[in-house]
């Protein structure tokens, strides 16, 4: 072992301390700052997978719909879709904002008629058997309809229970002072996609139930598309492949997948986790301060034994780097620290989230239905590991070039004068 590694071990691990004092609050500080920016990354990329992964399900791969309004003839362009190899399911679907009363409340969501006839769960590019949880899609027809769990609860309605619908056209029809009645639905089924805020504002109803409730005969808004390969590029080539095609077929068509339909949503999270993480950055910034301060106090305590380095014949290369050693040491134990301490935090986030609901008399839906969530989500990107063990070795290394410098210039005669 060259001596200079064995100096910068020796003044981290005295003979008489298991560590010593200094260097162990200057590993506290890496380790905390490296901790704290490792889970608000895995949180913020778990928060970005989640959104995403509900906002595919919730609007499909690819969507057509008309910039003119509802689609009439739409029979011959659903075969040519469904012939397409690329394409594993192509859903017609009528969707509008409606009233909706029960004999509690009213609240105004949307309705999205899918077409359930001669269809099942499989055959729809809407997963609308994942989201069920109390019903089942055989009960769904034009007498009935699915609610989201949260908007069920605001209406106070359950399974079996009846609630009236007023489409927009009603509602044009009783400012025109004509009276008519609502249609009556059965609720028959709970929705819960993963996402509080669509779940409060969801209504699902068969095709031809939503078209009469409508009045909209055999319209339709458009198709959701779902592909045999769900990767981003594969969905950005298929969508340019299908708006070529859908120039030559109607002009008024437009094809959108689900990450145009919600780019500013997407470009937000991107920018939150990097604004976030450049500002945690600094914790670890600080945590340098404390390895510079503690070296440049070694450097001051240890002048002595610098000169009688540097009598015995020690260059200042090698006097340099035993503090750049130790900053650096310092910098690898505190990264893997903190790496295994936020790991540690991390797996058992829904017992701590738990007491500090417990704690503060609050339930998770109320707490992370603001930010569109039923339980914090977590994603771990190697990534983003590499990234930060890097960054705090560096930072490490560059907080002990200050007091190794300074270590370096010392004359054995100025450091010796006393002695």
């Amino acid at each position: 072992m060259p001596w200079y590694l064995y100096y910068a071990l020796k003044q981290l691990f005295p003979s008489k301390k298991v560590i010593s004092y200094f260097s162990m609050i200057s590993i506290i500080g890496v380790a905390l700052g490296v901790s704290v920016l490792i889970i608000v990354q895995s949180v913020m990329n778990g928060f970005g997978e989640n959104i995403r992964r509900h906002l595919a399900k919730t609007h499909g791969d690819i969507i057509i719909y008309s910039s003119e309004g509802l689609l009439q003839d739409w029979g011959g362009l659903f075969e040519e879709l469904s012939s397409d190899k690329s394409i594993k399911q192509v859903s017609p679907y009528i969707e509008s904002i409606l009233m909706v009363q029960s004999e509690f409340s009213t609240a105004f969501p949307y309705i999205r008629g899918i077409n359930v006839r001669n269809s099942g769960p499989n055959d729809l590019a809407l997963p609308i058997d994942e989201f069920i949880v109390a019903g089942s899609y055989e009960s769904l027809n034009d007498e009935t309809i699915f609610l989201g769990v949260p908007l069920a609860d605001k209406l106070n309605v359950n399974i079996g229970d009846s609630v009236a619908l007023y489409s927009p056209k009603l509602l044009e029809y009783l400012t025109e002072e004509e009276w008519l009645f609502p249609k009556e639905f059965v609720v028959a089924g709970l929705l819960q996609t993963g996402s509080p805020k669509v779940d409060e504002n969801l209504v699902i109803g068969s095709l031809g139930g939503t078209q009469d409730l409508l009045e909209a005969e055999n319209e339709i808004t458009g198709f959701l598309i779902k592909l045999w390969n769900e990767d981003e590029r594969a969905i950005e080539s298929t969508k340019a492949l299908l708006q070529n095609r859908m120039g030559d077929y109607e002009e008024s068509l437009l094809v959108k997948n689900w990450m145009d339909m919600n780019a500013d949503l997407l470009f937000i999270l991107e920018q939150e986790k990097m604004v976030i993480s450049f500002i945690i950055i600094f914790i670890i910034l600080v945590a340098s301060f404390s390895i510079a301060v503690a070296l440049t106090l070694s450097v001051i305590r240890k002048t002595r034994e610098i000169g009688l380095l540097n009598a015995l014949g020690a260059e200042s290369w090698q006097i340099a780097l035993c503090f750049c050693l130790q900053g650096l040491f310092i910098g690898l134990v505190g990264s893997l620290s903190g790496i295994a301490f936020a790991f540690l935090v991390l797996e058992n986030r829904d017992a701590l989230f738990g007491a500090y609901l417990w704690l503060m008399n609050s339930n998770d839906v109320q707490f992370l239905g603001v930010y569109d969530l039923y339980s914090i989500p977590v994603k771990y990107l190697w990534k983003d590991f590499i990234q930060v063990f890097l960054l705090s070795l560096i930072i490490s290394f560059s907080a002990a070039l200050i007091p190794a410098l300074k270590a370096a210039k010392l004359k054995p005669s100025e450091a010796l004068r006393y002695e």
